[in-house]
């Protein structure tokens, strides 16, 4: 009854609804649009590193504008970022369209267009969950972020199977696709400004902290996510960006297969996150968010050792498992453990370190040209495993001479 009550309260907040919408769109689109272009540039070009590339190019632009946007946001109406987010989406998908359609695509435009579209995400990201932090009860918080990231991890696994299934068939129409449902993120950023229009009490709050990165490092659980969040970005999600790769050359797959085999892992998030949505313990909070990057390491790890498809499938589908447990915490404890004023900043820091992904792009990508693909995959997961031991052994000893 708690749960139910915690629930309906949370769908009620005005500004959640469409926020949330605009969420599982966004992440649908995204890993849509990832999977295609990387068909598209992998048959272009043959190269394992313009693949890589083009993944972490989605990402750069939160390494170089993420922080800023995420401190102007707490000075500013997040709702106009969101808004704004949501018009470079669509600007992106329909150029990508008319140039497919017209047969003029080139891999340089899909590498540029993926950099142009992950602005978008620049702006969205920090912005829209910052903004859900702002609007819902302190009690409802970890329970809000939970369900969009359960939506988020939807689209995370529904859009490879589509995209799958659309390279088969229709590949040209596949931007134009995507950016109908963007239309939609962009009617549900105008109904935000419709429906809060007296409920954004910390959007416009004026900057009190006049060094908010000090502020934030002091916390370990905040210095936790950003090195868990820096050795994931760089070490484990790049070498997912080389599933089509394998697929190709390795399982030798047909484009539905392939979208089902990248859609196992986002199958894998949405029921992990399905089970960890809502859990308010702090303790089991940070297990959920540390193990599961250990999971999702070590799964990536075996993935890279396997040539059977089932096998593969159900690999990728527990490495899910772990990025659900990685992801949804990540976002929660960030939300949930930061000042209101600092909330934006703090999601602004976090998004520089998912935007590190292109140095992990460029590593994996020039192994698996200079090696076959799983040894690149498999280098570097076996890296991130080492590093994430490391690096954790050493915030937990700087917290202990903190408090002695």
């Amino acid at each position: 009854m708690i749960k139910y009550t915690r629930f309906t309260e949370t769908l009620n907040t005005d500004g959640f609804v469409p926020a949330w919408i605009i969420g599982g769109i966004s992440s649908f689109c995204r890993f849509f649009e990832v999977l295609v272009s990387a068909y598209v540039i992998f048959n272009l070009s043959e190269s394992a590193l313009l693949v890589a590339l083009n993944s972490g190019l989605r990402v750069a632009p939160l390494l170089a504008v993420g922080s800023i946007i995420g401190k102007y946001s707490d000075k500013f109406d997040k709702r106009f970022f969101i808004n704004f987010s949501t018009l470079i989406f669509i600007t992106s998908s329909l150029i990508a369209f008319i140039l497919m359609i017209t047969n003029l695509i080139e891999v340089w435009h899909l590498l540029f267009l993926s950099f142009f579209s992950g602005l978008g995400w620049a702006f969205e990201f920090p912005s829209r969950r910052s903004f859900m932090g702002d609007i819902l009860k302190s009690s409802n918080v970890s329970l809000g972020i939970g369900m969009d990231l359960t939506i988020s991890n939807f689209g995370r696994f529904i859009g490879p199977v589509v995209a799958g299934i659309l390279i088969d068939y229709f590949i040209d129409y596949s931007f134009v696709f995507s950016s109908c449902f963007y239309l939609i993120s962009f009617i549900m950023s105008l109904l935000i400004f419709k429906s809060t229009k007296k409920n954004i009490p910390n959007s416009v709050e004026k900057y009190k902290v006049s060094s908010p990165f000090k502020s934030l490092i002091k916390n370990h659980m905040f210095r936790t996510v950003l090195l868990v969040t820096i050795v994931c970005n760089i070490w484990a999600f790049p070498t997912t960006s080389m599933v089509p790769v394998i697929a190709e050359t390795i399982l030798k797959i047909n484009p539905t297969l392939l979208g089902v085999l990248v859609g196992a892992e986002g199958a894998g998030c949405l029921i992990g996150s399905l089970f960890i949505a809502g859990v308010k313990n702090r303790n089991i909070q940070s297990l959920l968010f540390v193990s599961g990057s250990f999971i999702f390491l070590i799964s990536i790890f075996i993935f890279s050792l396997s040539e059977i498809y089932i096998l593969s499938v159900i690999l990728l589908f527990l490495g899910g498992l772990g990025v659900a447990g990685f992801s949804t915490m990540q976002s929660v404890i960030i939300v949930d453990r930061t000042a209101s004023n600092l909330r934006g900043s703090a999601m602004g820091y976090l998004s520089t370190t998912i935007g590190m992904q292109p140095f992990g792009a460029l590593n994996v990508g020039i192994i698996c040209s200079i090696f076959m693909p799983a040894s690149g995959i498999r280098l570097s997961s076996l890296q991130g495993l080492v590093l994430m031991v490391v690096l954790l052994a050493m915030s937990e000893l700087w917290q202990r001479k903190q408090t002695n």
